[in-house]
C-alpha cells in the first residue's frame, strides 16, 4: 500500500470537513508537487482542435439499479434492525435507545442508492465527557454529549458515514497517539468495518494520505484518506476518509465513499491513457479564458494544494455514476488555477477546472461569468 504524508493549513481542513458533511468527494494535498507554478499565456487552442474519437463504448449497458435490490417494507424493517446490530458492534458506546433508523431511497435529489439513516445518535463515552470538561473552558453549559449521524448501506450492511460535531482538542491536551499510530489504527478500523478480506483484496489499489494538522493548528487530529485507483488511475471521489482524534484515541469521523466495485468496473471502460496531455489541457483552458476576456491579462497560475490538481483522474461524481442511464466514467485532467485578481484578494484563492483527457472538452469551469458544469 502506497503512502504519502503532509501537513496542511487549517483552511484546507475546514474545506475537507465541510465536504464530508455534504457526503461528497474531498481532495487532498499532493506532497510531490510544487505549491504554485506561474504559467505563461499560450496561443489560443480551441477545444475543437483536440477532439478525438473514442474507440471504446460510449454508452453504458448497466446502472446502479442493477446492483441494488427492491425491498418490501418488512425487509426494510429487518435491514434496519441488522444495521443497529452492526452499529453497536463498531461503536460499543452508542446508546441503543437512540438508534431510531429510517430508510432513505435516494441520497441525492432523485438518484443514488438507498441508505439507512440514524440521526441524533448518542455515542458519549466517559473519555469524551472528561475531554468536554476541559474543552468547555469550565463552563458547564458548554459541555455536551457526542451526538452523531450514522448511515448504513443496506446492501453491503457496511457503515458508510459516522460524523458528529466534536470540537478539536486543545493544545494543552496530551496527544496519546502519534501520526503513524493514528494511521495504523485508522486502517484497523477500516478492516473492522469492511472486513479483512476486503482490505487484502484492495490493499494494492489504495494509497494513503496522512494529514497531520498539529504542526499548524495544534488540533490533535490526523486525517487518513484511502484513495481507490483503477488501471493505475485514481478515482476523483472513490475513497475512505477517517478523522482520528489523537487525544481520545478514537475515530471522530468516518466516511466510506467507495461505490459498488462491480458497478465501477462496468462503468470504467475508457482507456486510462490520455489523448490530451496535461499541458494541452491547460492550453485549452487558457484559450477559453482568453476568448472570454480578450482585453485582459489574467496572469494565470496553477495552484497545487490538493492531490488531484494537474493529475489524471476518473471522473466519478455521484450524480453521474448514479444516474439512471450513466455514461462511461470519463478520464479527466483536474487542474486548479487562480488569476491576478484572485491572488490580490487572497493568495490561497483558486478555482478548479476539469478537462476531458480524451476529447479536450471542458467539463467543469466556474470562473467569473463562465459557468460550465
Amino acid at each position: 500500500m502506497k503512502k504519502r504524508q503532509m501537513s496542511i493549513p487549517i483552511f484546507v481542513l475546514v474545506i475537507c470537513l465541510i465536504f464530508v458533511v455534504l457526503v461528497s468527494g474531498c481532495t487532498y494535498n499532493n506532497p510531490n508537487q510544487q505549491d504554485s507554478t506561474p504559467v505563461a499565456q499560450t496561443e489560443s487552442v480551441t477545444t475543437e482542435t483536440t477532439q478525438n474519437v473514442q474507440s471504446e463504448s460510449t454508452q453504458s449497458t448497466v446502472s446502479w439499479k442493477n446492483f441494488y435490490s427492491d425491498h418490501t417494507d418488512q425487509e426494510k424493517s429487518e435491514l434496519i434492525e441488522e444495521a443497529k446490530d452492526e452499529i453497536l458492534r463498531i461503536f460499543p458506546n452508542v446508546d441503543e435507545s437512540t438508534l431510531d433508523g429510517y430508510w432513505k431511497d435516494h441520497e441525492l435529489t432523485d438518484t443514488g442508492y438507498p441508505k439507512i439513516v440514524f440521526n441524533n445518535v448518542d455515542d458519549t463515552s466517559d473519555e469524551f465527557t472528561e475531554a468536554q470538561k476541559i474543552r468547555s473552558g469550565g463552563l458547564e453549559q458548554n459541555i455536551r454529549d457526542n451526538i452523531v449521524t450514522i448511515k448504513v448501506d443496506p446492501e453491503s450492511r457496511d457503515i458508510v458515514l459516522y460524523i458528529g460535531e466534536m470540537p478539536s482538542p486543545l493544545e494543552e491536551e496530551t496527544r496519546k497517539i502519534p501520526l503513524e499510530g493514528a494511521e495504523k489504527k485508522a486502517v484497523e478500523f477500516v478492516k473492522n468495518v469492511k472486513g479483512d478480506d476486503f482490505h487484502e483484496e484492495k490493499e494494492d489499489d489504495f494509497y494513503i494520505y496522512d494529514i497531520d494538522t498539529d504542526p499548524n493548528t495544534g488540533s490533535g487530529l490526523a486525517i487518513i484518506v484511502l484513495f481507490n485507483t483503477y488501471k493505475g488511475v485514481q478515482y476523483l471521489n472513490d475513497q475512505i476518509y477517517v478523522r482520528y482524534d489523537r487525544v481520545l484515541d478514537t475515530v471522530s469521523t468516518y466516511s466510506d465513499e467507495l461505490k459498488n466495485p462491480e458497478l465501477m468496473k462496468s462503468l470504467t471502460t475508457l482507456s486510462p491513457i490520455p489523448d490530451i496531455s496535461e499541458e494541452e489541457a491547460k492550453e485549452i483552458l487558457e484559450a477559453k479564458l482568453e476568448k472570454s476576456y480578450p482585453d485582459e491579462d489574467l496572469d494565470i497560475q496553477y495552484i497545487v494544494w490538493n492531490g488531484h490538481e494537474n493529475y489524471l483522474n476518473w471522473y466519478d461524481e455521484e450524480e453521474l455514476v448514479y444516474a439512471d442511464q450513466p455514461e462511461p466514467i470519463r478520464l479527466i485532467w483536474y487542474v486548479t488555477f487562480s488569476d491576478e485578481k484572485m491572488r490580490a484578494k487572497d493568495s490561497r484563492l483558486a478555482t478548479p477546472a476539469i478537462i476531458d483527457a480524451h476529447t479536450g472538452e471542458i467539463l467543469l469551469l466556474n470562473f467569473r461569468d463562465i459557468n460550465i458544469s
